[in-house]
C-alpha cells in the first residue's frame, strides 16, 4: 500500500515542485490600475521586438495533443488548469501496478516569465535549439527524474514542456525535447 501511495503521489509532488520552482515574484505595493484618458485604448502596446507573447494562447491544450505523448505509453485524458496565472495542460500516464512510474507530460503557458528566468531545479540550465527556436532546458537533479524545456514566445513570455515521473532526468529531458519539437510549430511566431 505504501509503495502504491508513493508511486501515485510522487509525480504529483514533482509536478507541483516544478511549477513552484519556475514561478517568479514581483516586489512592491499593489495599487489600482490607472484609467486611460478618453479616446485611448486600454490594450497594452506590444513589444517592439520579439512578437506578441503567449497571451494569445488561451487554451494550453491546443499546444499538446494526445498524438504527441502516445509514444510514451497510454495516457489519461488531458487535464487543463490554471496555477498562479500559469495555464496548464497535462497528460498523466495510466499505470497498471504500483511498480510502474507514471509519467506526467505537460505544457505550461507563462505570460510574464521569459526563458532567461528558467530556474535551475538541480541539474543546471542549458541552451537548446528546438526547430530553430532558442530554448532553455532545466533537468532535475540526481534525485529528481524531471525536466523542463522552456520555449520563448516573444521577449517576456514562454511555454514550458515539463516531464515528471520518468526513470531519470536524462530520460525526462529526452521526452521533453521530442514533445517540444511537436509543440513548437503551434506557438505564435515572433
Amino acid at each position: 500500500m505504501t509503495k502504491l501511495l508513493v508511486r501515485v503521489l510522487l509525480p504529483l509532488v514533482a509536478g507541483g515542485a516544478l511549477l513552484a520552482g519556475c514561478t517568479t515574484t514581483q516586489g512592491g505595493t499593489a495599487s489600482p490600475a490607472q484609467s486611460s484618458p478618453a479616446g485611448q485604448s486600454g490594450a497594452p502596446e506590444s513589444p517592439s521586438s520579439g512578437g506578441g507573447g503567449a497571451q494569445s494562447i488561451t487554451d494550453a491544450c491546443t499546444l499538446l495533443e494526445a498524438s504527441d505523448v502516445s509514444g510514451y505509453g497510454e495516457f489519461n485524458e488531458p487535464k487543463q488548469g490554471n496555477v498562479a496565472g500559469v495555464r496548464t495542460c497535462r497528460y498523466q500516464q495510466k499505470i497498471a501496478s504500483a511498480s510502474e512510474n507514471a509519467k506526467v507530460i505537460a505544457v505550461n503557458v507563462r505570460d510574464t516569465a521569459s526563458v532567461a528566468q528558467v530556474n535551475d531545479t538541480g541539474g543546471g540550465v542549458v541552451d537548446k535549439d528546438v526547430n530553430g527556436r532558442k530554448a532553455k532546458e532545466a533537468p532535475g537533479g540526481a534525485s529528481v527524474a524531471a525536466c523542463t524545456l522552456a520555449l520563448p514566445v516573444g521577449d517576456s513570455s514562454r511555454v514550458d514542456v515539463a516531464v515528471t515521473g520518468a526513470e531519470s532526468a536524462d530520460q525526462a529531458c529526452q521526452v521533453a525535447e521530442a514533445v517540444a519539437k511537436a509543440v513548437e510549430p503551434r506557438l505564435p511566431k515572433g
